[in-house]
């Protein structure tokens, strides 16, 4: 009895050490088959299907000094003030949420904001996220503290515990710049603390590089930074996916959609244009070779100047056009309607922030659940035509200026599929184009250009600068400037 008494003590002493030396919960492993994987078909879970019909939600923080939570985002109430101000009351109001999502046929979510920490020097890469004080004030939790980054974890914790109860998978979006030493090894921690929770789905590294990526780099650059990322996450939690959400067509020209190191692309195609959404969608499908997914679309409806009926028409055309041009998952964003800057990001949401239901709990929602939500419930994916649209080559109906050339290889032959973009002479505004079989294009536009690149994927880029008022007239009396023959190489290390 004794023996066995100090074989107990001795385990626990053992046991005591392991703790205090690593300073993380000893995690219990997590069969391989409860992760969301990939194959040739699409993602699993197991032996199963797994179709990802994602809800982008935005996710904030708040404290009461002694602890931390994750709450829904501020700007999703009116006047950016909490409803509720203490942990319980703030989960529960998050529950609410997401089994509300899981009604509305959503089987996944993309948590937006309490994974995007702030640098707050990029000299000693200290890094912080904001929690909001009992609707007073900011509260700043640096990274560097150790208390403060346990109870960050925690509320990470008490999220994907809600998420799990809701029967829905995480995309988590984080924030990595390979300039920032930190940042990569903060996705480290964040990537082994969670490694066997299969509630993870992927971990989205990096929002639109094209507008929030603030450094100039050569694809060859982009290739080294996206491969170190994933190298960090395989290495601390293996059964985990990767992805980056980029924009679209555009980013070919410096994070070229097939030179980046990622399990699956996330792509966000907006309508800027009439039918961008779909006409980008058959690009991807000819010239993107990686499995991918749409992580972010929409079009605003409030019910009053944009019907709800545009809004459903617009999901269920881009929902269907996604897996028929080899799709593997949508996402809309976003969950509730905000008041920021204009129109068209304050009215995507699937719910509107006025009305009155309750949930299961009993918990008030001021909220009203948008028609929009029928695409999503009613969705069976069967495959059709990946439609090409007639105005695939050139989505704006502008006459002001066109921009003509040819886009070859080293060797003289016709590349398909290449991007051109230009600029007004400010660099504000700006339209892009597909070449045609025969390398051709044409690229129209609103306003004469001055600054414009080419490039294709896994080729080099090529740009430059035109003068407008050397432009020739066509027939129908619009200037056009012509570039003549566009060359641009094969990447040798890209294949």
């Amino acid at each position: 009895m004794k023996r066995i008494l100090l074989i107990v003590v001795l385990f626990g002493i053992l046991v005591s050490i392991i703790l205090y030396f690593t300073k993380e919960p000893l995690l219990i492993s997590t069969p391989d088959d409860q992760f969301v994987s990939l194959n040739e078909s699409g993602f699993a879970i197991g032996n199963e299907e797994f179709i990802p019909i994602v809800l982008n939600y935005k996710v904030s923080l708040q404290t009461d000094s002694s602890s931390v939570w994750p709450c829904p985002y501020l700007g999703y109430n009116p006047e950016r003030k909490f409803r509720f101000i203490t942990r319980d009351s703030s989960l529960l109001e998050l529950k609410a949420d997401l089994e509300l999502i899981r009604t509305l046929g959503f089987n996944s979510v993309r948590i937006v904001g309490i994974g995007e920490h702030s640098v707050d020097d990029k000299e000693s890469g200290d890094l912080s996220v904001n929690a909001r004080y009992k609707n007073r004030h900011d509260v700043l939790l640096d990274f560097n503290n150790e208390e403060q980054y346990s109870q960050y974890l925690k509320s990470i914790e008490d999220l994907l515990r809600i998420a799990e109860d809701c029967d829905l998978k995480v995309i988590f979006l984080t924030r990595l710049f390979h300039e920032v030493e930190s940042t990569e090894e903060n996705l480290a921690k964040l990537a082994g603390h969670f490694r066997n929770d299969p509630t993870i789905m992927a971990w989205d590294f990096f929002n639109e590089p094209l507008y929030f990526d603030s450094l100039e780099h050569t694809k060859r650059e982009v290739f080294d930074i996206v491969d170190g990322w994933q190298s960090i996450l395989k290495l601390n939690a293996a059964n985990h996916l990767s992805t980056i959400g980029i924009t679209g067509i555009r980013e070919v020209f410096q994070w070229d959609p097939n030179l980046l190191n990622v399990d699956f692309l996330s792509i966000h195609p907006y309508e800027y244009e009439p039918e961008q959404v779909r006409n980008e969608m058959f690009w991807y499908n000819k010239f993107i070779d990686k499995p991918w997914i749409v992580g972010e679309t929409a079009i605003p409806a409030d019910g009053d100047s944009v019907p709800y009926e545009i809004q459903t028409d617009f999901a269920e055309k881009t929902l269907q056009q996604t897996f028929n041009c080899g799709g593997i998952g949508y996402s809309w964003w976003q969950y509730k309607d905000v008041e920021w800057f204009d129109f068209h990001a304050n009215f995507m949401g699937v719910v509107s922030r006025e009305g009155l239901m309750f949930s299961e709990d009993s918990i008030p929602m001021n909220i009203t659940v948008k028609p929009v939500t029928e695409a999503f419930s009613s969705f069976k994916r069967e495959k059709g035509e990946c439609l090409c649209l007639d105005n695939y080559y050139n989505y704006t109906e502008g006459d002001v200026f066109e921009l003509n050339g040819r886009l070859v290889d080293e060797h003289g032959n016709p590349i398909e599929g290449g991007v051109i973009l230009a600029w007004n002479e400010w660099w504000s505004s700006s339209y892009h184009t597909i070449t045609k079989n025969d390398g051709t294009f044409k690229l129209k536009g609103t306003f004469p250009f001055f600054h414009w690149i080419a490039s294709a994927t896994r080729y080099s880029v090529v740009r430059g600068d035109i003068h407008p008022d050397q432009s020739q007239k066509s027939d129908n009396n619009t200037p056009v400037y012509d570039l003549g023959e566009l060359m641009i190489e094969k990447l040798s290390w890209a294949e």
